[in-house]
């Protein structure tokens, strides 16, 4: 067997290690590389559907040279030692950049056609969504420190100075840990952080006074609603502010009505206006192909409007079109122009009854309510059947969404009128109010 080097691999190691020895827990922790390496492995093992043994041995053959000696097995809902080991100084750093390569190393299995039918994807979802819930309860206690620490030493001040909150901007690992958290989406969060390290390596060889690849930054994103597309766009944009692709940031959402005018001449001008507000950020057009209506519809002056923009302030601002994966196929090649300025397309796949479920759990803990505990074997069921029926207008996460909110509005219905309504009847919410 050849060793090849995979660089998305290579990288996401290297800044793993880089983050431990920036945390110098090789004091604290002298085995904490071997801990890390060992984990990875065993995590190899556990996503094989075959004998793992070779796929281990190749794997750190090309990637390791330490001796880690034998690799544990590891069980569903496994979570690594070394989660345990860390100071809350570095804890949350390291867990980050260990997700970010497991998620590099089990896309690498799944993608490759030589070793994807050997690969448990089930097992790979389910070992991401335990490091993922270990790091969000990790982040949930710490916050929670710092807020009685806080209230307990400094005198309480809502008012922020100007300043202070034009300052208070996340940094590139800040957003991609949000992109991280996000439910579902694994895919999508493999093809932004390969787009992330495209860009980041690319600002080094021009420091270096290297030769820069041309890399179209526009994008399309095919998926239907709810799936996450407009939350995923609005942190591209600060990502590529991190990056010093773009200067601003910001996000101009806009659909075919954001765009055409009913006269001739106007919708040039109507999509200038909205063009040089995304100056610095990105622009995003939802629903695109409701612009290729025909050859005589205003659509298609918008259009020209979009590619000469897109060759005259190329590095000015970035260009997002999203829709249904049918009809956003349709209307790439429906113009030359517009198929060769978008070279990379990002899949959003619908939600999983187990995510939808999730979503809705999330939805609660954030609005300080929870679901009554008969209740959570049926909302899962309800969800597995949705998915099952896939109404043509199924919204994914909109659809969650819409379904708490009515809850939300049919509890406060159910307990208005009692004589008495305790802390429980406020934070409690039952199948019934669901209303399904």
């Amino acid at each position: 067997m050849v060793e090849i080097v995979n660089i998305d691999i290579k990288n996401v190691l290297d800044q793993l290690f880089y983050v431990c020895d920036q945390a110098d827990l090789n004091k604290k922790i002298p085995d904490i590389k071997t801990l890390v390496i060992r984990e990875i492995l065993s995590f190899i093992a556990y996503i094989t559907i075959s004998d793992s043994t070779e796929r281990v041995k190749f794997f750190k053959s090309v990637y390791f040279i330490e001796e880690v000696g034998t690799v544990p097995i590891i069980k569903d809902g496994h979570i690594p030692e070394f989660f345990y080991l860390l100071s809350e100084g570095s804890r949350h750093s390291i867990e980050e950049s260990y997700i970010n390569a497991i998620i590099s190393v089990g896309k690498y299995y799944l993608v490759n056609n030589n070793t994807k039918r050997n690969t448990d994807s089930e097992k790979f979802s389910l070992y991401l969504s335990t490091m993922k819930n270990a790091l969000v309860n990790q982040k949930t206690q710490t916050r929670e420190n710092e807020t009685v620490l806080n209230q307990s030493e400094k005198p309480v001040n809502n008012e922020a100075t100007p300043s202070e909150n034009e300052n208070n901007e996340e940094t590139l690992e800040e957003l991609l840990a949000q992109l991280d958290r996000l439910i579902g989406l694994d895919c999508v969060k493999f093809e932004i952080r390969t787009l992330t390290n495209i860009l980041k390596v690319n600002k080094i060889r021009e420091n270096r006074g290297l030769k820069v690849p041309v890399i179209s930054k526009h994008l399309v994103f095919l998926g239907n609603p709810g799936t996450g597309k407009t939350t995923v766009a609005r942190l591209v944009a600060k990502i590529y502010k991190q990056l010093g692709v773009l200067e601003k940031g910001q996000l101009v959402e806009v659909d075919r009505a954001g765009l055409v005018a009913g006269y001739v001449g106007q919708t040039a001008l109507k999509t200038q206006e909205v063009i040089q507000e995304a100056m610095g950020g990105i622009l995003f057009i939802d629903e695109a192909y409701a612009l290729a209506k025909g050859d005589s519809d205003f659509g298609q002056e918008a259009i020209d409007t979009l590619l000469k923009a897109m060759e005259d302030h190329r590095n000015e601002f970035v260009l997002i079109v999203a829709g249904y994966n049918e009809p956003m196929n349709h209307f790439l090649v429906s113009n030359p122009g517009l198929k060769s300025r978008f070279n990379k397309s990002i899949i959003f796949d619908d939600y999983t009854p187990e995510q939808l479920f999730s979503i809705l759990v999330l939805l609660c803990d954030s609005n300080d309510v929870k679901l009554e505990e008969d209740s959570m074997p049926l909302m899962k069921n309800y969800f597995k059947k949705i998915c099952e029926e896939k109404k043509e207008n199924f919204a994914n996460g909109r659809e969650v969404r819409n379904l708490f909110e009515r809850a939300f509005s049919n509890q406060a219905n159910r307990i208005a009128n009692l004589d008495t309504i305790t802390d429980n009847d406020l934070r409690e919410i039952k199948f019934e109010d669901f209303g399904i």
